[in-house]
């Protein structure tokens, strides 16, 4: 039987030429699965506005994933979301979140911060309608 691309018709005993390339193929497929790899299993966060570093829990505990974080550092300076706000502006964008359902704060305090600087926004929430505050701390290692 005759090859109709006028060859002899043995198309395994055909010897290609080693190229160069050929010893980067392997190399390139595992770089490329180390990084769909690390991209899976590591784990993103978004880098918070402020620097926090919260005190350490007292006791085991979930806390949820829902509603608003407000920051507040070693200085006192507030954020939201976002955004540095004083206090007010905290408790005024807070209050326009509220609505009819009442929603949980989160407040992240560094362990620095003086109460002082704490327990007046406590005060506005409450006076705001916010009832839901919960304090974020670390385990303990």
């Amino acid at each position: 039987m005759s090859d109709p691309l006028g060859g002899n018709g043995d198309f395994f005993d055909h010897k290609r030429e080693p190229d160069r390339n050929d010893r980067l193929i392997p190399m390139i497929n595992i770089v490329f699965l180390l990084l769909t790899f690390f991209m899976i299993a590591g784990t993103f966060h978004a880098a918070e506005l402020l620097d926090v570093e919260p005190p350490e829990a007292q006791s085991e505990g979930e806390l949820p994933d829902e509603g608003p974080v407000v920051l507040i550092d070693r200085t006192g300076a507030m954020a939201l979301g976002d955004e540095r706000l004083d206090s007010e502006a905290v408790v005024r964008r807070l209050k326009e979140m509220v609505g009819e359902k009442p929603i949980e704060v989160r407040l992240k305090a560094d362990r620095a911060t003086e109460v002082r600087v704490v327990l007046p926004l406590l005060k506005a929430l409450t006076d705001a309608g916010i009832t839901r505050v919960q304090l974020i701390a670390v385990r303990r290692k």
